[in-house]
């Protein structure tokens, strides 16, 4: 269910007490992170069923943006790292390891900020890739290049 900015009543208990402690500590700058302890950073910092899913758990929640950016980079890197015999698993593992240290930070900034995108990320890209629909033909297109090369191989 996606969230207006601002609304936590949608929110299952534990992303309420996850917004809590990202509450204390500035959640979306982190700037008090340090003031935790190592299991409320374990608890707040880590959504683990972002690293088995990856995209598709950003796609589950609301944030199709980032979702599609995930996606796009995994097309990428499988394709590059797998032209030089890097099998897919690691790809995968590494892009589930990249959405489960951000996927807890992302959502609390969807939830309560409305951020669709990182602001660092959408200051660079190119006007037709800030909508979803410019973001998802870039997805699907990288995909399908990644799917086809793979069953060449």
């Amino acid at each position: 269910m996606l969230q207006a900015p601002g609304g936590r009543d949608g929110l299952a208990e534990s992303w309420r007490r996850r917004f809590e402690i990202l509450d204390r500590i500035d959640g979306a700058y982190f700037t008090r992170w340090r003031e935790l302890s190592q299991a409320e950073r374990m608890r707040a910092g880590l959504a683990w069923p972002a690293f088995f899913f990856s995209f598709l758990y950003y796609f589950a929640k609301g944030m199709w943006e980032k979702g599609l950016l995930f996606m796009t980079v995994y097309a990428a890197l499988g394709m590059a790292l797998g032209a030089v015999g890097v099998p897919g698993v690691l790809v995968w593992f590494w892009v589930g390891a990249l959405c489960v240290a951000c996927a807890a930070s992302d959502y609390y900034k969807r939830v309560e900020h409305g951020e669709r995108i990182w602001p660092w990320l959408a200051r660079r890209m190119p006007g037709f890739l800030r909508s979803t629909p410019g973001l998802g033909v870039v997805a699907v297109v990288a995909l399908g290049c990644h799917v086809a090369i793979a069953v060449q191989t």
